[in-house]
């Protein structure tokens, strides 16, 4: 069951991550502990990050931060899984790339 505060939470992370994807960006998860105050973070990365790429993602868990109290904790989890491994989800999904076979990402 979802709680009303899940909206909100992928509301804040669609529009945090809005100029902040990348190309070798995967996908982007979430999950919460409202009990203990704690947003849980989860990207899929093609490979390992450019530090450049690494930056945005982590501009955008700043943006999801700061949309919380300050006692609230954002824990990140960011996963080099090159394509087409399996992605695990984390509970609120807010970003999966398309990897369906006929889209060329050559370019």
């Amino acid at each position: 069951m979802n709680n009303p505060g899940d909206l909100e939470l992928r509301a804040v992370a669609q529009i945090s991550l809005t100029t902040h994807i990348t190309p070798r960006v995967r996908s982007i998860s979430l999950d919460v502990n409202y009990d203990l105050k704690e947003i849980f973070f989860r990207a899929y990365t093609d490979g390992k990050l450019p530090e450049s790429a690494h930056e945005a993602l982590m501009c955008a868990q700043t943006e999801i931060s700061a949309a919380y109290p300050a006692e609230w904790k954002l824990q990140e989890e960011i996963i080099a899984l090159p394509e087409p491994g399996q992605m695990e989800y984390l509970r609120l999904v807010v970003y999966v790339r398309c990897e369906d076979d006929w889209v060329d990402r050559s370019i």
